[in-house]
């Protein structure tokens, strides 16, 4: 069975938020910046002469979890708010854990900065890796074929 602490509960998503700042800049991460805009919130960063940003999907009132208006402002609505902030909360917490372990394997050698969140490097015209990447993958999947990514790049 597991108590609050393994599951995330007893973390606000603020106490994640500053956990994550203070992992990133004790490992030497410059210009940690949250933002939020709508139902996602992200996370930018810098460090290894490379810029990071990491979107998180936040659950709104809007989708599964809906609220019909009749019962927007009842106990239905606090209910809901209260799983809503419970999920996001979770979200926070497991992405401070996953921050955490990442910087934890770059500190060990075991892996670098950039290949821990590759993903996540933001490229020249403000896409990441992910966002170019993702299409190509899938167009591959599909298709049965190895993508060409092109030659080596030019200095």
């Amino acid at each position: 069975m597991t108590g609050p602490y393994t599951r995330g509960d007893s973390f606000t998503s603020e106490a994640s938020r500053k956990h994550i700042r203070r992992a990133l800049g004790d490992y030497g991460a410059t210009d940690v910046l949250f933002t939020q805009r709508g139902n996602q919130s992200a996370i930018a960063f810098k460090g290894g002469g490379r810029q990071f940003r990491i979107v998180l999907p936040l659950l709104q009132s809007e989708g599964a979890l809906a609220i019909r208006g009749d019962v927007a402002e009842g106990p239905l609505h606090e209910a809901n708010a209260k799983v809503l902030e419970r999920a996001n909360r979770k979200s926070w917490h497991a992405l401070a854990l996953a921050i955490d372990a990442k910087l934890a394997a770059a500190a060990a050698g075991i892996a670098t900065l950039e290949s821990e969140f590759l993903a996540h490097v933001v490229l020249p015209g403000n896409k990441t890796v992910l966002d170019e990447l993702k299409p190509v993958i899938d167009s591959a999947y599909r298709s049965g074929r190895r993508p060409s990514f092109g030659g080596p790049a030019l200095p």
